[in-house]
């Protein structure tokens, strides 16, 4: 039936920090896992598509954090949430990043779903998850564990409430 079958149809939008060499090294991963997904048509990640190239550690055209740079990454980020069908959050419990939290906001205000896959180095005990944070994301994966992102259904996403961490 074509409403069950796997559909390479899905837009993912990858949200996730890129500050340190473990956050840039988990979105390599993300994207070959995400790559073998047969639901997942396109994945954007918003650091593939820089403006002007400009990256804290590269700024050819020299505009990394000028206004003119701030502004078009804003509408850029703004236009693919837009575009997206859902989102999957990599999503560092150890470091967290407000600008996941506003793109959060965005795909909730939008009605989209957010997949978020946790990333945490303690126990979950030791960890605590503002309730609206908890709230907006519509599934919670299991933390520290890309193949889940495999064989998700990104076609058809289902909830999934049960925080892995106390909610406060």
């Amino acid at each position: 039936m074509k409403n069950t079958q796997a559909q390479p149809i899905t837009k993912v939008y990858l949200a996730t920090s890129f500050f340190n060499d473990q956050q840039k090294a988990r979105v390599t991963k993300a994207l070959e896992v995400l790559e073998t997904n047969a639901t997942v048509g396109v994945v954007h990640q918003p650091f593939d598509f820089q403006y002007k190239d400009a990256l804290i550690d590269h700024d050819p055209a020299g505009v990394f954090g000028t206004l003119e740079w701030q502004v078009a990454t804003y509408n850029n980020d703004v236009n693919a949430v837009g575009n997206s069908d859902v989102c999957v959050a990599l999503y560092d419990m150890d470091q967290e990043d407000v600008g996941i939290a506003f793109e959060f906001g965005m795909f909730v205000a939008l009605h989209k779903p957010i997949i978020l896959l946790p990333f945490s180095q303690k126990p979950a005990e030791d960890y605590e998850v503002n309730l609206m944070l908890a709230r907006g994301v519509s599934t919670w994966l299991q933390p520290n564990d890309f193949d889940q992102l495999a064989d998700f259904n990104f076609n058809h996403p289902m909830a999934q409430p049960n925080v892995p961490y106390p909610v406060i």
